[in-house]
């Protein structure tokens, strides 16, 4: 990967993460989302898909997977229900935390990768949380369009 390839990664890798952070602090006490609310959310799931899903395509594979679920969950938040998010916002808020301290360097995405797991437990949590039951069967693009269909029909 060439220097400012990457120097130009990690800094907007840098400026999503600050924007998460900032809309997760904003949706801490939230319990049934306004539209405006849900808005916000959206936002986040959407930077936070942005997020992982560019660090697949710089070269990080191991991210690919987690880049399809984010991807579903980011669908998922544009559907407005009458349900309390607490529980999502702090996963989410949890997950942001740990990846703002890996995205200084190769290095520090390079250790991010040897705690995916962690990381991929949390967006599973916050996928059941909004009712999303295939979380484990998304292996390719196919699995990600058959969820997103299901949510079409709702």
């Amino acid at each position: 990967m060439e220097n400012e390839t990457l120097r130009v990664f990690l800094q907007e890798a840098q400026d999503l993460i600050r924007d998460l952070k900032r809309l997760g602090a904003s949706l801490r006490t939230v319990d049934i989302p306004s539209d405006e609310e849900y808005a916000r959310l959206t936002e986040l799931t959407n930077k936070l898909n942005r997020l992982i899903g560019g660090t697949a395509s710089m070269g990080f594979s191991m991210f690919t997977p987690l880049a399809r679920k984010t991807s579903v969950l980011a669908a998922r938040t544009t559907i407005s229900r009458e349900t309390s998010i607490r529980e999502v916002i702090l996963n989410l808020n949890a997950l942001i935390s740990v990846c703002s301290m890996y995205y200084g360097s190769l290095e520090d995405i390079q250790e991010l990768e040897l705690r995916l797991a962690d990381v991929e437990k949390r967006i599973d949590v916050c996928m059941q949380l909004l009712e999303i039951t295939k979380t484990l069967d998304i292996k390719d693009q196919k699995d990600v369009d058959d969820i997103l269909s299901m949510f079409r029909d709702v």
